[in-house]
């Protein structure tokens, strides 16, 4: 029986990758989760359904004899309607046959092209140019191939030999069935992963963009659930005052949730959990499994805190600055990559004049996270706020704003933005795109 095209209302709008477990896949695939859905390993594929996906993308350096093991599965997909884009697969040529493709064993004349006084790479952008050529200029598709590809007439080169005798890039758009393949000699995903040859990272960073818009993915951040942790009832601070308001004419929607009712469900309906200054740091303890998955899976958690035990592995216990002379207590914004004081002046950290009280000390950094603002003296700052990234095989850990200090919701107390620090780290956390903060 002939397979069902599936229609594209059918198809999920998602984008799967597929790897075979090597570092420079992985790291390719965590820079540009936030692009992806799926990443599948290639041992596994025979379990998984690629009619579900939109797009099923394979990078370069794949284990080409463990792949031509799933050749039926992939050349069905195709059939079935789905799109497959293949980079520099060795032997791909042999095993595809949705298409007939024909290799040539033709490989860049100089790999040292770039070092000589006047480097040339014979390749051109052929006209009419193909579409992907409109966002990836040819010094960005310039570094080196391995074999090209005869031309096909079912097919658009976006990269061809400067003499036009065969292609490094073919589009196959319209395939019987309604599938499309797209094949490339080029292998960006190595390099990139590698973090060598820029031009490859600039490739990936216009190429998979450019992906989602073909298949009409969008991926803009939508509305958002803020849960304030209810934590110490003795406090004004129980009921948050100012702070639902805060997010008023934004996508966030602010609620409260009592400490001791923590617990998976409310998890799963929050995409920022904020835990005020006072807290019980032995029941978070007892939770920590929970908060880990969380975060794991993609929640983001601000933290106002002075630890006295390291409640989560990644917290470590709270240190003091001397508290003279008073300049060691002011808090200064170091780096703020996601725009969390844009709107604070100066003194944001003064609270009814006085200073202290936003931050009096620092705790120690977990590897990988930003420091943020620093209070101490100027010789020996340290970080009172830090921002860091719970570490996932998928880069769409969430992201932990730990404050040392006081709770965040009273500052500042003065000026235009009055109650608006805390709603601003909150749509600074929502703007990060899945991947790794410190993704190039």
């Amino acid at each position: 029986m002939n397979a069902v095209t599936l229609s594209t209302a059918t198809r999920t709008r998602k984008i799967a990758y597929l790897t075979w477990g090597c570092a420079s896949q992985l790291t390719s695939f965590q820079d540009f989760s936030g692009w992806l859905d799926d990443m599948l390993y290639l041992r596994e594929l025979e379990t998984c359904d690629l009619n579900q996906y939109a797009a099923v993308v394979i990078p370069d350096s794949m284990d080409s004899a463990t792949i031509r093991r799933y050749a039926a599965q992939l050349n069905a997909y195709v059939r079935n309607g789905g799109f497959l884009i293949a980079f520099s697969c060795k032997g791909i040529h042999e095993w595809i046959d949705v298409v007939e493709l024909k290799m040539r064993p033709i490989d860049a004349k100089d790999w040292l092209w770039w070092t000589r006084p006047q480097p040339y790479l014979e390749i051109r952008q052929p006209e009419p140019r193909h579409p992907v050529c409109d966002v990836i200029p040819l010094k960005d598709m310039s570094w080196h191939w391995f074999g090209v590809f005869d031309h096909h007439p079912q097919a658009i080169s976006a990269l061809n030999l400067d003499d036009d005798s065969g292609s490094l890039f073919l589009d196959f758009p319209k395939l019987e069935g309604g599938g499309r393949l797209i094949v490339s000699t080029l292998d960006p995903h190595v390099h990139n992963g590698e973090r060598f040859m820029p031009a490859c990272a600039r490739f990936l960073k216009a190429f998979y963009p450019w992906l989602n818009r073909e298949l009409g993915i969008e991926r803009e951040p939508g509305d958002f659930t803020v849960t304030y942790l209810q934590c110490y009832e003795n406090s004004p601070e129980w009921t948050a005052p100012g702070f639902a308001e805060s997010f008023e004419g934004t996508k966030g929607r602010a609620r409260l949730h009592p400490q001791y009712r923590l617990d998976e469900k409310m998890l799963a309906k929050t995409d920022i959990l904020y835990v005020p200054h006072i807290h019980d740091q032995l029941f978070l303890r007892e939770q920590q499994p929970l908060l880990l998955d969380y975060l794991a899976h993609g929640g983001h958690l601000i933290l106002c805190a002075e630890p006295a035990i390291p409640f989560l592995p990644f917290l470590s216990a709270f240190q003091a600055v001397p508290p003279r002379p008073f300049s060691n207590i002011k808090v200064r914004v170091r780096n703020d990559p996601l725009g969390f004081f844009r709107n604070m002046d100066p003194d944001f950290d003064g609270w009814q004049g006085i200073f202290g009280q936003y931050a009096r000390g620092w705790s120690r950094m977990p590897e990988g996270a930003i420091w943020l603002t620093e209070v101490g003296s100027a010789e020996d700052p340290k970080p009172a706020d830090w921002l860091w990234q719970c570490p996932t095989d998928h880069g769409r850990g969430g992201l932990v704003f730990m404050h040392n200090g006081d709770n965040m919701i009273r500052y500042p107390d003065h000026g235009a933005h009055q109650q608006g620090l805390v709603r601003d780290i909150c749509l600074g956390l929502m703007s990060h795109r899945a991947g790794p903060l410190n993704r190039f």
